[in-house]
């Protein structure tokens, strides 16, 4: 049977979905997943997944993986997902234009430290109805939550009862705001550029996870680590609604069985994996401080940050009922329910 093409992809409308009357064609889905293709995503959690796909819906849905940016990247995946350029992405909502302001909540502060069961927990919010807004325009098939931003600078801070004096590179308004309440100076710097910035001493460090820092190599510049959890980000396995919609029913049903909770388990319990492997051979150099802040000092951190959620729950419609529902739906999946 043949599978619809790239080439095909790009000229037919989403018509070309639905099978023509009394023929039943194998619906093809490009799935890019912006990463290459040894990334522990990819050989994990996505390519596993679409296996599982294609072996029940043999006949009638294929999945087709196409790793790295070569169809699109983090800044534009979701406009060529909704152009149908590929049926399925993987996108952070925090990039995409303001679309998903409280889909943030999930990341705030102190909320979670263990992406596998934020992951549940920010599924089980989605499926509320209380994102319902945000997510109006795409079918979501996994929720994941990052691992949580530690702190990691090049020497040992003066005093861990705050981050005074330190210049530490951000990556979002939340996590400047974090800093700032803290006592620390957040700074603004490409990725690219944050090693060479710790080396020469522009910045004192980063607000960072641990997968993070290993693959910016930035264990080779830092040597002082706070394990703590100033809040993370989130990501998502998706589909344009309007793509989703058009496909045959048996087709969706699939996609369904597969997606889901399951689905957003499965990849944050990649991203726990993920930080252990980069936190193993930092532990076992010999070269680096790796430190938890005592209870009196987490209070005392947790009390600093509070206007930040605060301010967040005000300004965002909702937001104190939906912090305090994630926060409810986080402990019963750490409970088991």
């Amino acid at each position: 049977m043949r599978r619809v093409g790239l080439a095909v992809v790009l000229a037919v409308t989403l018509l070309a979905f639905r099978a023509s009357p009394g023929v039943a064609e194998e619906v093809n889905l490009m799935f890019a997943t912006l990463t290459p293709p040894d990334y522990s995503s990819n050989t994990r959690v996505y390519t596993p997944w679409a296996e599982k796909v294609n072996a029940a819906g043999k006949g009638v849905l294929h999945i087709e993986i196409r790793t790295g940016m070569a169809l699109a990247n983090s800044a534009n995946v979701y406009d060529r997902v909704a152009a149908n350029v590929m049926q399925i992405g993987v996108g952070i909502p925090g990039l995409v234009g303001g679309k998903f302001p409280l889909t943030d909540v999930v990341g705030l502060p102190f909320v979670t430290d263990d992406p596998e069961t934020g992951s549940v927990a920010f599924w089980r919010l989605y499926k509320t109805g209380l994102l319902d807004a945000e997510y109006k325009d795409i079918v979501p098939l996994a929720l994941t939550m990052y691992l949580p931003q530690a702190v990691h600078v090049a020497k040992a801070p003066a005093s861990l009862d705050d981050l005074k004096g330190l210049r530490l590179r951000i990556v979002s308004k939340i996590s400047s705001d974090i800093v700032t309440r803290l006592g620390g100076t957040p700074m603004a710097l490409d990725p690219a550029d944050i090693y060479s910035g710790i080396q020469r001493g522009m910045i004192d460090g980063v607000s960072m996870s641990w997968a993070g820092l290993g693959q910016l190599n930035l264990q080779e510049v830092t040597s002082f680590h706070i394990d703590t959890a100033l809040g993370t980000g989130a990501t998502m396995v998706f589909m344009a609604r309007k793509t989703y919609d058009a496909l045959p029913e048996a087709a969706r049903k699939i996609l369904d069985q597969y997606s889901g909770e399951s689905f957003s388990r499965a990849a944050g319990a990649n991203f726990n994996q993920e930080g252990n492997e980069q936190l193993a051979p930092i532990i076992a150099s010999g070269k680096h401080t790796i430190v938890k802040l005592s209870p009196k000092q987490e209070a005392e951190w947790r009390q600093a940050i509070d206007p930040v959620i605060a301010a967040w729950e005000t300004n965002h419609p909702g937001g104190a009922k939906l912090y305090e529902t994630y926060r409810q739906l986080l402990a019963d999946v750490k409970a088991g329910k």
